[in-house]
Formats: C-alpha cells, structure tokens, sequence
C-alpha cells in the first residue's frame, strides 16, 4: 500500500505552489476583478448580475453612455437572463447562500500551520494553510490529492474524491445571461461564450479577430482587441490565388526579388501551403521561371529593381539594351543612354558597339 504523503513534510515547499488556473487567469479570476475590468471583457451595453450577489447588477457603458450600477427593490432577485429584476422566489441566483460565506476567512480562528481542504478545488487537489490568521492556497503534487481527515496529500486510491465528476462553473459565466461572449485575455483572433454557465472557446475566421466592444469577429484591420491580446501572425497567402481562392502549387519567383524563389507544397485537405519555402540563388544568378532554375542574370528577363542584391555600378535595363540604370545602395538612383550604335555590356560596365542581345535587356 502506498504511504500517505503529510504535509507537514513538505511545508518548505508550499510557498512556491499556485493557485490552480485554467486557460484563461482572467476568467477564473473573474470576482476579483473591479466592476469596470469585468466590462473590459463584455461587448458595449452588457448588463450582467453582479458577482456573490443576487440583487445587484451592472450596465456595462457603450460609446455614449457609462457605466452603471443598481440594485433590485427589496424581495427581488435579478433574472440574468431577462435583464431585469424578478419575484425571488422566481429567479435561480447562481450565488444563492454565499453572499455571507464568500469573503469568511476560514483560518481565522486556526492556529498557524493547520491545513484544511479548499473546497473550491475542482479536482480535490486544492488545499489551504493557515498562516498568521490568513489563508494561503496551494495544491497537492500530481498524482496526489487532499484528504480533509488526515490532513494530508494521498493517492487516489487512498481516498475517493466526492466531487471528482462535479461540474465547477466558470466564475466569469456564472451572472450573465446564456450565450454571453466574453474577450480572450491571450488571442484576438478567439473568444469564449457563456453556456450553461461554461465558457466555451471559439475561434474566428482566418484573417478577422473578435471585436472587444461590439462582441463579434470583425476584419483584423478594423479590430478593437482586449487589452492584452495580441493578434495573430499575418497568414502567409503567397500559395493562394486570392482571386479565384485556388491553392497553387510548384515553384514561382519572388514577386519583390528576381533571385528568389518560392516552393509551394501540394494542398493539405483544400488548405494552400501557409509556410512555403523562400529560397535565393548565388549571388550574381536570377531565378528564370520558365525553366526553373537559377540561370546567369543576363540570361533572365526581370522587370524588378536590377540593382537589388549586387554591388554594380551600371546595370542593364529590361527592355533596351542602349540604356544602362546607375545604382546606389542596391537601388536604380538613375538612367542613362548609349549613343547611337553603342549597346550597354553589364559585364565590361561600358558601352560598346557589339551587341550581345542579352535577354535580360530584350524587347
């Protein structure tokens, strides 16, 4: 038989465990946050019921009105899901018999160092020290879970968790009405909705993200974003004809260089290639398309900036094999013309009265 882990020989390691999260510290966190942060995650005029209350609810502020706070007359509840107050006896309060429990401090009558079950834990791992008076939460060691008779960490098989299967609501859902969406505090491009009481993540469409304040998936160029979700990484479209929304695939050149190229993958279930391959030829050789390969850049016919990715002084220009670019900095600062009967030679870097027919330069 296993032996029962006691806490009392781990204490040195207790201040170094956390509060169990799930994926979302905000949502779970909800109740302690103020009035005005729990409208942050909320779209503009949502009213929701106030946490460990029943009768007092919140107005979220739109763009022309602010916030507001009220309470219900006396012997009523706030329905969350009408928006409005009720009879008592007729509205579910999710916080039904906590209002006087909820902010009780369950070490104040406890002598430093007992330990005593959390019985908010979702999964009987939680537990609580009582050190000067004050609760400090922390959880047991995986594998291990708390049992409140001995006081300490055991196996599973040592003691039965009675709410193992228990269904734990997310704190953030608990006082707003069915299909309520609320911001994710990580990701722009996702957001969760309240059902049952759960907070389901949901994601947006590619190239949208959700809209704190209006509370729906709007393009990622006119988004509002929580305060601290980040967008998404601009999807790489190179492999997608966007005009007939094809997934291309095979070489193509780089459309900002004429040494580099693209590799695009076959489709994966309709889905174009999102990270394809960028490659360059040597120094000196563009890529030509139609055959594919990495050729002398005189023997390609590029319509970019010549003068990109090279150290020349003069270089030829597409199209007229008298006329010459004059680079700076791998840019065309300029042009020039040789006269009648002379023909721009990129190799020599002069003018001369042979002309090579460079394709790079031809009509």
């Amino acid at each position: 038989m296993k032996p029962a882990i006691t806490i009392l020989a781990v204490t040195s390691c207790l201040f170094a465990a956390t509060v169990a999260t799930t994926s979302s510290k905000t949502l779970t966190n909800f109740n302690s946050l103020t009035v005005s942060e729990m409208c942050a995650l909320m779209p503009w005029d949502t009213s929701f019921l106030r946490p460990n209350t029943c009768d007092h609810w919140v107005r979220c502020p739109d763009k022309d009105n602010a916030l507001e706070e009220g309470s219900c007359a006396s012997g009523l509840y706030y329905n969350k899901e009408l928006g409005r107050c009720n009879l008592a006896d007729g509205v579910s309060c999710p916080y039904y018999g906590e209002e006087t429990t909820t902010n009780t401090n369950v070490c104040a009558n406890e002598v430093d160092g007992t330990f005593i079950a959390d019985t908010t834990s979702e999964n009987c791992r939680g537990y609580i020290l009582c050190q000067a008076h004050k609760s400090i939460k922390a959880n047991c060691p995986n594998e291990l879970i708390f049992n409140p008779t001995s006081r300490s960490c055991v196996y599973s098989t040592q003691y039965t968790c009675p709410v193992t299967n228990k269904r734990i609501s997310t704190p953030a859902c608990r006082g707003v009405a069915n299909a309520t969406r609320l911001a994710h505090d990580e990701h722009c491009e996702k957001y969760y909705v309240c059902i049952d009481e759960m907070a389901e993540e949901h994601e947006c469409p590619v190239q949208m993200a959700y809209d704190v304040n209006h509370g729906r998936c709007v393009s990622i160029s006119e988004v509002t974003c929580y305060a601290t979700a980040a967008l998404p990484e601009p999807e790489n479209t190179f492999c997608l004809d966007t005009e007939t929304g094809k997934a291309l695939s095979g070489y193509f050149a780089d459309s900002e260089s004429c040494s580099a190229y693209y590799i695009c993958d076959e489709p994966v279930k309709g889905v174009h290639d999102k990270e394809p391959k960028h490659l360059e030829c040597a120094l000196g050789q563009y890529f030509d398309y139609v055959k594919l390969s990495c050729r002398d850049r005189l023997n390609v016919r590029c319509l970019l900036d010549r003068c990109m990715g090279n150290s020349m002084e003069y270089v030829n220009v597409a199209g007229d094999c008298q006329s010459y670019g004059r680079c700076s900095n791998g840019s065309t600062v300029g042009t020039g013309r040789c006269p009648d009967g002379y023909y721009f030679d990129e190799r020599s870097q002069g003018c001369t009265t042979t002309n090579h027919n460079y394709i790079a330069c031809s009509a």
